[in-house]
């Protein structure tokens, strides 16, 4: 299955689309729920603070709205974009009386379909891992960025994966004394080395202005999940509390699962 058919295919009616959506609004949600949760919270907070009224707002890989359905359609020109159709069905629905006032698009974020620096703001929330290539994603953020624009971009990170679980992260330092570094899946949904995405904003004209973490994710043991629930979150608090008493910043960067960059495009290109 080619990477586009993989990706419509994950997000369509008949897989993951109502999950996705559920996501954000059921009762009891897990620890990768309350990340979600979170980074939604986040992106609405720094568009409040940041947009003028009648800022173009742009949420690519929008899924069914979480962040759209919080933004005020009479503040801002609001656009949503998704490969998948059924989730911009989705969307519409929760948009509710709003649909009629928000913009959605079907497109990929390697390929945009909007002008060059026609938007003030792009949210990107977990999208990079679902390009085939992080570089062009990029590069499409940064030509549909007015200068001085700014972006909200999201991903999970490879690291997390390790940290988690105690029997691969044994497995990673035996490698590691044999010489031996993990090398990433190029799939899509990756997780992806904080490195490789720094990298790749260095071929752009972006710089990144704020940089926070979410979040530790499931346990796990030997690739296999042991709690997502209330263990799983009290094990997050802990950590969160432990890390953050201990003021190690970068092994919080190291552990944490969700990665937050906000981007700024330069002035003069």
């Amino acid at each position: 299955m080619q990477w586009k058919e993989q990706a419509q295919d994950r997000f369509s009616d008949t897989k993951d689309a109502r999950k996705w959506s559920a996501i954000y609004t059921g009762a009891q949600p897990n620890v990768e729920a309350l990340s979600f949760r979170a980074r939604r919270d986040f992106s609405v907070d720094y568009i409040h603070a940041q947009a003028p009224t009648g800022a173009c707002i742009v949420d690519l890989g929008c899924g069914a709205g979480p962040v759209l359905v919080k933004l005020d359609a009479r503040q801002y020109q609001l656009i949503g974009m998704d490969y998948s159709t059924d989730m911009l069905q989705l969307a519409r629905a929760n948009l509710g009386a709003q649909a009629q006032q928000v913009f959605l698009i079907q497109g990929e974020c390697e390929q945009i379909p909007l002008p060059s620096g026609s938007v003030d703001i792009v949210v990107c929330l977990g999208v990079i891992s679902y390009a085939e290539s992080i570089e062009n994603a990029l590069h499409e953020i940064s030509r549909i960025l007015k200068p001085d624009g700014q972006a909200i971009v999201t991903y999970r990170n490879f690291y997390n994966d390790v940290f988690m679980d105690p029997a691969l992260l044994v497995k990673t330092i035996a490698g590691f004394m044999l010489g031996q570094r993990p090398t990433p899946a190029n799939t899509i949904g990756r997780s992806i080395p904080r490195a490789e995405v720094i990298a790749q904003i260095a071929k752009t004209h972006l710089h990144i202005i704020d940089e926070t973490q979410i979040g530790f994710g499931t346990l796990r043991f030997n690739k296999k999940i042991i709690s997502d629930g209330k263990l799983a979150a009290h094990c997050n608090r802990l950590i969160h509390w432990l890390l953050s008493t201990l003021k190690l910043k970068k092994l919080y960067r190291a552990m944490a699962d969700i990665h937050i960059i906000v981007l700024k495009k330069e002035l003069a290109v």
